[in-house]
């Protein structure tokens, strides 16, 4: 039964092109993951950046009622 591996003389189970192929895939996946990262993180550095301005929003706001509420509002 053929299981779609071919022996060379060297015995190492995988002729040099199909050694290749794999090194060429292996490496393609590499950069696709780093690509991945890198969007990943860019994505986390905007959540971050978003949710601090929101604190800091929400901050002000809180200050401003508060503010507000002890000049007995206007």
């Amino acid at each position: 039964m053929d299981h779609g591996k071919h022996f060379s003389g060297s015995g190492s189970g995988i002729n040099k092109n199909e050694s290749k192929d794999r090194k060429k895939l292996l490496m393609s996946r590499q950069i696709v993951l780093g690509n991945e990262k890198e969007d990943i993180n860019k994505m986390a550095d905007a959540f971050i950046n978003n949710f601090r301005k929101q604190l800091k929003i929400e901050r002000e706001n809180s200050f401003k009622r508060f503010q507000d509420m002890i000049h007995g509002g206007a």
